[in-house]
């Protein structure tokens, strides 16, 4: 286990977060490897000395007239060091394509933002047996001539698109080949030590039984403060603070 990525997702109002914060904070002695992404108007609040801040979005634009949007600039200035990119509901509800999530992907690591990139199968193309093939055309194009300096700032979330919100039982012979076939991608590639995790329907049984990998990216589960000072007790002396 290496790290934890909270994706609060449009939830919570300011004296939730403030709350959250405050009983996350209670459980962390040292500061670990986890990774709270609120909306935008809560980084500053949610900025703390014990875990990282990460953003759920960026903009596609470096900065400019674009109403609306929050640019890699801001998210830095603001002690953001992480940014999710990809994620399957901005394709489904917000229609972004490939094009620009590669757009959004460049300005984050101008900024040296880390690059968290979910990457998953639909249902059908699970059922096919074309998961692997999904994955591997999805990585050659958002991480075709990436530069070589920036490479240890990508981290790649294997979240099937179909179990995101389910908690549909977990099966490691599915799920750890996927990942290795994705580690193996990055020895092809020159990407040295990075990170692959795992995320879609995790529970906090998930994260005990799949111990072995280097993370996990968490929806649901993150909302239930609770439950993630469970697992926050289970990793707190577990792992170093990642440092890519």
């Amino acid at each position: 286990m290496k790290l934890l990525i909270c994706n609060l997702k449009e939830n919570g109002n300011l004296k939730e977060m403030i709350r959250y914060k405050k009983t996350i904070e209670k459980y962390i002695e040292t500061k670990m490897n986890l990774i709270i992404c609120p909306q935008f108007p809560y980084l500053p609040i949610m900025y703390s000395k014990k875990y990282f801040l990460g953003a759920q979005n960026v903009s596609e634009e470096e900065k400019g007239s674009f109403t609306g949007e929050v640019s890699a600039e801001c998210l830095k200035s603001l002690g953001t060091e992480y940014v999710i990119i990809g994620h399957h509901e901005r394709e489904l509800y917000f229609l972004e394509n490939r094009e620009m999530q590669k757009k959004k992907i460049l300005n984050a690591l101008k900024e040296n933002l880390k690059v968290v990139i979910p990457i998953g199968e639909n249902l059908m193309e699970y059922q096919l047996g074309k998961t692997e093939e999904v994955i591997l055309e999805k990585l050659e194009y958002l991480l075709a001539n990436i530069p070589e300096n920036k490479k240890k700032n990508i981290i790649i979330a294997y979240e099937p698109t179909w179990r995101i919100g389910k908690n549909i039982l977990l099966k490691k012979e599915e799920i750890l080949p996927i990942i290795e076939r994705i580690k193996q991608w990055y020895q092809e590639h020159n990407y040295k030590n990075n990170l692959v995790l795992y995320g879609g329907g995790v529970t906090v049984e998930d994260i005990k039984n799949l111990s072995e990998i280097d993370g996990f990216l968490l929806g649901k589960l993150s909302l239930n403060v609770e439950k993630m000072c469970q697992v926050l007790e289970m990793f707190q002396n577990s792992t170093s603070v990642y440092k890519s």
